[in-house]
Order: C-alpha cells, then structure tokens, then sequence
C-alpha cells in the first residue's frame, strides 16, 4: 500500500479534494483518551534535553526559506529519540539556545515533533539506542533519515527541505518486519501546544513569528483534535512482509503573513470540478534542479564520499538566503567575519554561488565598517583587541567567489569599504619596524601583552596578495605592487629574519613578544573552575593548531624540513587528555574554556598535512572527522568537551562544514587557481580507487575524472591532450570556460 500524495511517479500536478488533507476530510475528533496527547519529557530530563552536548546526540540540519529545521537525534533514552527545532534562519541570536525555537515548549521541550505509531493503543516513539540516523537522498533531494521499531513493525522517517516556502515532508515507511499476522495501525502527528485550527485543510498553530501546519496527502482516514494540536492518520493495515508508506507536510511560514490571507501552500488553480491544484511536485523539481546544479563527487571510497555529502548537505541549510549565519548554534547566536568567509568558502567549493554571493554581500554590507574594521562577535573591538587574520580570510574568499564564478561585481560595488579592509592592517599604529602586525589579542581570542601573532602574520600576507590579484576590480592598480611588496616583506620577517621570525628549533612557533622574546607560557582570566588555566600553574603557549596554516596555504614549502618539523610539532596537540583521535586548537595546559579536540582546528592540520604529501596522517585525521561525533552527519561541534563545565553549550560550527568542503576539492581533487589561472594537481590518498567530480564553475560544469592515486602522466582537456608542468600539475588557459578533463596517472 503506498499512500504517496506527490513524490512519486514525479507527477507534474497532484490533484487533491477538500478532504485530500486528512485535517479536512475528517470531522473532528472529540477529545478522548484515546486522542492521546504528543510523546512527552519527563521534566526531570529536561535539562538534558538543553544541553548541545551530549553523549551520542547527532544533529542535522535543513532549511527551506527561512525555515531553519535542526534535526535532534539521541543514543540515549530521555524520551523520543528523533525530534527537531524550528527557528529563523535569519535571526542568528534565536539559534543560540534550544529553547528559543519556535517549537520549545517550557516543560515539554521539543516532544510534539516526535513521531508516534500506535500499534495496539500504544504510541510508540523512538528509542535511542535502537534507532539509526544517516542522510540519503530522495529522488535526488538530501534528506535526513531515521529507522525505528514500533513491537513488530521497522518505521523509516525520511525528511526533505523543499523549495523556498518553509515546507517540509515527512515521509514515513512502515515495514511489517516482525509481525505474527496482520494489524493495524495509526499514526500520531503533533504541533507544539497552543490554539490551532483547520484551515484549507491543514492543522495550524499561530505564532507571533512563526505559523506552523500540519497536513499530508494520503487517502488514509484521518482525525483532527485541535484542542491537542493533532493529526492522526489510520487505520493503515499492514500485513507481514507488506510495507505502507505516508507523505506528512510540515510548513513553517517565517515571518507570518496576514492571518486573513495566510493560506499553508496556496492553490495555483481550480479543475472544474472544483479540485484545488498543488504545486507539491514543482516545489520537488524546483529543490532537486538546485541540488543537481550545485558540486559533486562520486567515488567508491566511502569516507571521501560520506564525509563531502555531509558537508554540503548540510553547509546550505546554515546560511540564510540573505547571507546570516550564527557561527556557533546552541553556542554563540553571534556573527563574525571569519567564520562567515570560511564558510562562504566551503559553499563556493560545494558549488552554492547564489548563497556564497548573498553571504558575502551581508558581510560587506553589514560586518565591514567603513574604516576597514570588521565583525568580531557581533560587534566591532578596540583597535589593540582587532582580529587581523578576518581581512585576509574575507579577501581570499572574495577571490575564490571571483575565480569560481567569474563575477567581480561585490568587488566594484564595495570598493571603498574594501580598499579600507586591506589598508587597514598596514596603518603604522599596528606595526613595528619589521613590518608585521601586532597586538593584543591573539587568534582564539584570549588578550595577551602585545606581540607578533602568527596567524595574523598568515592572513595579512595571503590577503594582501589576493587583493593584488583582485587590483583590476577594486580600481586598485597603483596599490597592487605595494601590497605585493609588503607581503613579502612581513613574510621574509615572520619565517627568515633572525631575531623576528616566528621559527623556533626548526619549526614554527605561534607568538613572540616585540623584544624578540618567543613566548612560551600565557596566563588570561578564565570564568569556570574547571578549566586548565583555573586549575594549573603551568600554561603553555604552543604548540598552536594555527601553525598549521602557512603550509596550508603555502605560505612555506609544504615539503620542506621546517613544514616537516612543525607537522611533527603539532603531532602533541592530539589526544592530549582524551582517547580516539582529533586535535586541540592549542596545548590543553592553555585553555580558558574548552580542552579536547576542536572540529576545524583539526581541518587546518588535515589540510597541511596533505598539502605536505604526509598521507598517512592526513588519512587518520579525515577518518576521525567523518566519525567524530558531529561528525558522523556533518553537523561537527565546535569541540568534544571533557569538562563538565562546558558540555552544556559545545556548539555546531558551520566553518567545519565549510573546512571539509575546501578539502577535498582544493587539497584531495587539487582544483585551485593560481592568480587567475585555473590548476589541477590531484592527491589522492594511495591506493584510492577511481574518483569523478562535476563541479560547478562559472556558467558552465567543470567535470574530472581521476582514475587513482599517483602523478600526472597526462590529461585530456575537452579532447586535446594537454602534459603537465614540471610541478605534475595540469595548467589551464585562461580563458577556459569549463568543460571535460580525464587524467591518466602513472
């Protein structure tokens, strides 16, 4: 028996009479006890509920519109275990708590969104540590999937983000796996508490900002009670080896429209027999046109496969369509301009351009001020407190947006705003004689004495370069060889100048004083007990996950002895006080908040280390990654706490999502630009089978084929033979469009 209402069959228009919503065709229930209210919490586990962090729980997150759905999936039993969150995608303060959703009820937490199957007159839900979460597709839509056991029955939830109107589907599959005979079943629907009506054949619940609806198109029987806020659908028979499926609807309309107008999924046209038309299939073919449009890989690899799907499952549903995002779900509810530019970077090598560019647009328009200072937590610091490493991050990403797409427009448009971004780090107050920049406040945002940071070092040096690759654009043509030239001079400065280079027993080190004095230890206040820097007299400075990042980028020789040394340097920053992988952002010794390993501290030391050709280690990291907890869907904490102090408000990151995009197409399929020159040096790890990759670029695809692990013998670029440079990388012109490029290896 299939009750699929739209999905399929891929129907261009599903016909659906006044009682094609069950909400409508049926009368309303009476109130009994057998319309039994939604799963609930016992309020002593609530608290748990709160916490982001905890043991086992997973998260995922969709959106359609500005309908932002977060996905709880829990490994223990504190209640139903697949339920989720409503919030506005662009209100980036709401994400910073759970119970700021628009579905968080006080007492009841998110317990209606939870899935009921009545087998017997009992609802059952979820249970965590027999439930089974992944992401999958539907009909070429990323959808978020649950397997679950009702007694004898397997329950498959499937739930899609479609289109841009706040509409959802839930699909649900029930499997007569272990049944004796046949039985009957129901199904149980719920919003949060609250007044609800039945309008145009939907079960709505008002909200000053945010009217949600249930409904699903089924020829199923049906019940409402409104008093309860419910739907439940059946009875649905289902004998032994037979499977049922049911499409429910969710839609989340933010901000709400008129009431008097507000219709959930409005008709697009009548039949003549009086049938109201919806456009369910075109909301289908709209999202999967989007998905098919966006950046690919096909590979039998499974974690380089698993972990780029996650990514960029997920990377699109973060950023609001008009470009906000908080950095830190259920953490911080703030923005910054690092955070958003790693992330646009991800987007851009997932193939989001239209979302990348209203990103940007946002961070310019709103995160940049006018001098050239930009976003730090939402607001704008003190001049010895600035986060010099966000003008190069944002300039880098800007190019890469410029290199991908072939639209400089954001450039010419905030031209003035961007000449001031680029200077600004280069204005005496925040320089000495060796030309580098310093003060106060070092990368991970703890305030030190003034000195020389390195990552700042880094980034002003990257951003200053790719501004002069953006000269033409920016009207900055006079300006290119001066930025040219302060580049090298802060880098000859930071990692060749005997007495200033941020070089120390051969390998990088992370901040010296301006006398010259490496800096070894740091003390800075810390607010929990628990924390190293609350508990221990010895604080250690280094080693520090930014070291990574000059190798990364390039910045020194990625084979060379120092890359090399500092790699090796590094190796201390993982498993420092924890078991199974990962690295810290810096010594455990050091911190103010969270030890453990840190999700995108990680990907700066992955991508070194491939960029260094250390495979093995390289391999280690990305397999930690994609099995981290976060990791296992691609919604990867901030950090895995090991202090109680902090598990409570260890946040989802988006600029790890974006972190593990950037991988695997720059550093594993080797697709980067070299100024304006599109180049392709694969690096697959050994041994790797055969990998594709359709990539959007530009107007057109950009479509490899790599058949394993190895150097460049040579490629065939739309038909021509083309032999790599003496580097092993394939150079294209450019003027190159796009196209078809198969490698052969030796």
């Amino acid at each position: 028996m299939s009750c699929h209402g739209f999905l399929l069959g891929l129907l261009g228009t599903v016909l659906l009479t006044a009682g094609g919503m069950a909400a409508a065709r049926a009368a309303e229930a009476p109130e009994t006890a057998t319309a039994a209210r939604a799963a609930g919490i016992d309020p002593a586990l609530l608290p748990l509920q709160k916490r982001s962090f905890l043991e086992g729980r997973e998260y995922f997150v969709l959106r359609s519109g500005n309908a932002q759905m977060i996905v709880q999936a829990d490994k223990v039993d504190l209640g139903p275990a697949f339920m989720y969150l409503l919030f506005d995608a662009e209100d980036n303060r709401q994400s910073a708590r759970k119970e700021t959703a628009f579905n968080f009820v006080d007492g009841a937490g998110m317990a209606a969104s939870a899935l009921q199957v009545v087998l017997g007159e009992f609802p059952f839900t979820a249970v965590g540590h027999e439930t089974q979460t992944r992401w999958t597709t539907v009909e070429g839509v990323p959808a978020v999937e649950a397997v679950w056991w009702a007694g004898g029955v397997r329950v498959t939830e499937q739930l899609l983000a479609l289109g841009d109107i706040g509409l959802f589907i839930r699909r649900i599959q029930l499997t007569s796996a272990n049944l004796g005979g046949p039985e009957d079943l129901r199904l149980r629907l719920a919003l949060p508490p609250g007044a609800c009506t039945v309008t145009n054949g939907w079960l709505v619940r008002g909200h000053a900002q945010c009217l949600m609806a249930l409904g699903f198109a089924c020829d199923a029987a049906a019940k409402t009670v409104t008093g309860q806020g419910m739907i439940e659908v059946g009875p649905l028979s289902v004998a032994p080896g037979q499977t049922v499926s049911v499409d429910t609807l969710l839609l989340a309309q933010i901000p709400p429209g008129p009431a008097e107008n507000w219709s959930p999924l409005p008709a697009v046209s009548t039949s003549a027999e009086g049938l109201a038309a919806f456009t369910f299939a075109d909301q289908l073919a709209k999202t999967r046109e989007g998905w098919t449009a966006a950046s690919s890989v096909r590979t039998n690899d499974a974690t380089v496969q698993e972990i780029f799907d996650k990514a960029r499952f997920g990377l699109a549903a973060m950023v609001a369509d008009n470009g906000v995002m908080d950095a830190g779900i259920f953490e911080y509810g703030a923005q910054w301009v690092r955070d958003t530019s790693n992330t646009l970077l991800g987007l851009l090598h997932a193939g989001q351009f239209e979302l990348a560019r209203n990103g940007f647009a946002h961070v310019l328009e709103h995160m940049v001020d006018a001098e050239g200072k930009t976003m730090i937590g939402g607001g704008f610091d003190a001049p010895d407190l600035e986060q010099f490493d966000q003008m190069g991050e944002l300039l880098h990403a800007l190019k890469a947006y410029r290199d991908w797409t072939g639209d400089d427009s954001l450039l010419r448009e905030h031209r003035e705003k961007l000449l001031a971004l680029v200077e600004r780090p280069l204005h005496p107050q925040f320089r000495d004689e060796t030309g580098m920049v310093h003060n106060r406040r070092e990368f991970w945002e703890r305030t030190f004495d003034d000195a020389h940071e390195l990552a700042y070092q880094t980034y002003v040096i990257l951003g200053l370069r790719d501004a002069a690759a953006l000269a033409e654009p920016l009207g900055a043509a006079d300006r290119a060889e001066r930025w040219r030239s302060e580049a090298d001079r802060i880098q000859k400065a930071a990692f060749e100048s005997p007495g200033s280079a941020l070089v120390e027993d051969g390998h990088l080190i992370k901040r010296r004083a301006l006398d010259g004095t490496p800096i070894h230890t740091i003390h800075f206040p810390a607010a929990a007990a628990d924390v190293p820097l609350k508990t221990e007299r010895v604080n250690l400075a280094g080693p520090d996950a930014t070291m990574a990042q000059p190798i990364a980028y390039g910045l020194i020789p990625p084979q060379s002895a120092l890359a090399k040394n500092t790699l090796d340097e590094l190796e201390r920053l993982r498993d420092g006080r924890w078991f199974g992988g990962g690295y810290e952002r810096y010594h455990s010794s050091g911190q103010c908040d969270q030890p453990g390993p840190w999700s995108f501290a990680t990907c700066f030391i992955l991508r070194a280390q491939h960029a260094a050709g250390d495979f093995e280690r390289s391999r280690r990291t990305l397999e930690w990654l994609n099995t981290v907890q976060g990791g296992r869907t691609g919604a990867w904490f901030e950090a895995i706490p090991l202090l109680r102090s902090q598990a409570p408000t260890a946040g989802i990151l988006p600029w790890t999502s974006g972190e593990i995009s950037l991988f695997i197409v720059r550093h594993l399929l080797g697709v980067h630009f070299e100024d304006n020159q599109l180049v392709i040096k694969p690096a697959l790890y050994p041994g790797s089978p055969p990998i594709s990759a359709d990539l959007r670029f530009r107007q057109g695809r950009l479509q490899v084929e790599i058949p394993g692990a190895g150097a460049v013998l040579t490629a065939e670029v739309n038909g021509q033979q083309v032999s790599p440079r003496k580097d092993g990388a394939i150079a294209l012109p450019t003027d190159f469009a796009g196209g078809h490029i198969v490698f052969q290896m030796r």
